[in-house]
């Protein structure tokens, strides 16, 4: 798809259910990535207690991969062969570390970019006893121009932070609307909070060309305010606002109690929830309301296993992270030792796919992580569609944990501990959909993060027979009824005539003209559909897919009814 980045707040579609288009086509895979890390309580890098070890894992999807870590910094780099869905686990020698380690606020070459051959997935790992958090990291083709921080207030020692990392030359990175750094490939700027105890949920960070966004708390005690308590790391990337969904389901692990945090993207955001509660005493900067939120303003909720997780609407896109809570905390299930905060983002159910891949997140040499879970969701009515294999293993039905079911989300999810093998892989299946999260506990330690999902484009899209454009190309039609939707978010769309305009093979649809939904009966074949979109700076956005209709081929298509706030 090619969109001008330009071109923002797009007007908000009535929608009156969600689908799932199931390829998986702009995913949590990818052949090209770039990340950087951020400080962990501004301890030194080194192997001994107390001190800061960076890893990086690459897992195998379908194929065998040869893949590159590139040290920007260094202009070294290191190749390694990835099996088909095996791991390869790499911890950082002294020397890499130091040179992506952020510690000092401004602009830096402290990146690494990975490539490999075949899609893989990539983790990277912030690990120190007692400071530990993990991320996933985003291919270059999901990544964006525009974010919110998503973070936490930081405790007294070092503040809040964040990093951008440029993938092109010349990119310029805007701060709240005020340029701060102008960037080449493989540059990263680190901004810290002015002071300890800061916390810069809901700052916006644009940029004109794509970049890759990462919450990086130094430190952070979650809930706050809270007396006592452990501290950890912050650890996460951020997708970019386009991928931001309306509709959310939110499980808890097996300690019973999280917390989650909801940022509005637009004015006049009214958010409903059910299975989570407003906390008695809010953080500071938390709203008290779940209606008429603005754009970067968040709120917090409560959630506990006794109700299954939460679910979570909004009129407008938001964006969701939980976050594990501190040892000792009201009732938490097990050992109040066992666990610290971490942060993880929630894909919205817009983003599911059919398969997703996970493995344990073991640390080499010094850690108190002991214990690793898979959280897998997907829809109630089809939880016993799902299937797991381990290694390159036969699928087989879901063993060893257990389903908790949310009835008036319809949304199911299940917990299962991992068993304690860096090298094991766990691949979750489900022709419905679903998504995966990871996460591991030790004595005052944790990581969380999302393991698979997709990263679709929403905030612009359309279409045929309920499949999203970026995935038509991989769902070819057994039908010639094609039914054509396009979905566009914001308010700043020209009412001209000729404002919404679509083509088929680089033919207007002149009976389609400003229509958001039209129909078509199109032989077997292959066709590019482009849906144009003019805004009210007169710039316009082109979004386009593949269609391809083959009447040997047999497609389901399932979605999910869902009913909106008005």
């Amino acid at each position: 798809m090619k969109k001008k980045t330009t071109f923002k707040k797009l007007l908000l579609a009535l929608i009156f259910y969600i689908p799932l288009s199931l390829s998986g086509q702009t995913d949590s895979r990818g052949t090209d990535f770039w990340l950087t890390f951020g400080s962990n309580l501004d301890r030194a890098i080194g192997d001994a207690p107390g001190q800061v070890r960076l890893q990086i894992r690459i897992v195998g999807t379908g194929q065998a991969a040869t893949a590159t870590i590139w040290f920007t910094n260094l202009g070294t780099s290191r190749t390694f062969s990835v099996p088909a869905n095996g791991v390869v686990t790499y911890q950082l020698t002294h020397a890499e570390a130091v040179a992506v380690y952020n510690l000092t606020m401004g602009v830096s070459n402290r990146s690494i970019r990975v490539t490999s051959t075949e899609p893989v997935m990539l983790y990277a790992l912030n690990q120190s006893n007692s400071t530990t958090d993990a991320t996933n990291v985003l291919p270059v083709p999901v990544l964006g121009t525009e974010y919110f921080q998503i973070s936490y207030r930081s405790d007294a020692e070092t503040p809040d932070a964040y990093g951008v990392v440029a993938i092109e030359n010349a990119t310029r990175v805007y701060h709240d609307g005020t340029l701060v750094a102008t960037l080449n490939a493989g540059q990263v700027y680190f901004r810290r909070a002015p002071t300890p105890f800061t916390d810069m949920t809901g700052v916006r960070v644009t940029s004109d060309k794509p970049v890759a966004f990462f919450v990086m708390n130094t430190i952070a005690l979650v809930p706050s305010p809270h007396v006592g308590g452990s501290r950890d790391v912050f650890f996460q990337q951020l997708p970019p606002v386009n991928t931001w969904g309306r509709v959310f389901f939110v499980p808890t692990t097996h300690r019973g109690v999280e917390r989650v945090r909801i940022l509005a993207t637009q004015n006049g955001t009214n958010i409903t929830q059910v299975g989570g509660t407003l906390p008695a005493v809010a953080p500071l900067g938390c709203q008290r309301r779940l209606t008429n939120l603005n754009a970067g303003q968040f709120v917090e909720l409560e959630i506990n296993i006794a109700n299954r997780g939460a679910f979570i609407q909004a009129n407008h896109p938001v964006g969701v992270c939980a976050y594990l809570v501190t040892g000792p905390f009201p009732n938490l299930v097990g050992s109040i030792g066992i666990g610290d905060p971490a942060i993880a983002w929630i894909p919205s159910i817009e983003q599911m796919i059919p398969s997703a891949i996970i493995a344990p997140f073991i640390p080499i040499g010094n850690t108190n992580l002991v214990e690793h879970y898979a959280l897998i969701v997907v829809p109630t009515a089809a939880r016993n569609l799902t299937t797991m294999a381990v290694g390159g293993g036969a699928p087989a039905p879901m063993s060893g944990g257990t389903w908790y079911d949310h009835p008036t989300a319809g949304f199911s999810y299940y917990i299962l501990q991992l068993a304690n093998n860096a090298a094991l892989t766990y691949t979750f299946s489900n022709p419905e959909g679903l998504f995966v999260m990871g996460y591991g506990l030790g004595a005052a330690e944790s990581y969380f993060y999302v393991a698979g999902s997709a990263f679709r484009t929403l905030d612009a899209a359309f279409f045929a027979n309920n499949i999203h454009n970026q995935d038509l190309i991989a769902n070819p039609k057994s039908v010639n009824d094609i039914n054509f939707r396009g979905e566009i978010q914001g308010e700043n769309i020209s009412t001209n005539p000729g404002h919404i305009r679509w083509f088929i093979d680089g033919v207007e649809q002149t009976d389609a003209v400003d229509q958001l939904t039209w129909s078509r009966n199109l032989p077997n074949g292959t066709y590019l559909i482009v849906m144009e979109i003019l805004g009210r700076d007169n710039v316009t956005v082109r979004i386009e897919g593949t269609l391809v209709i083959n009447f040997a081929v047999i497609i389901v298509n399932p979605h999910i009814r869902t009913t909106f706030l008005e």
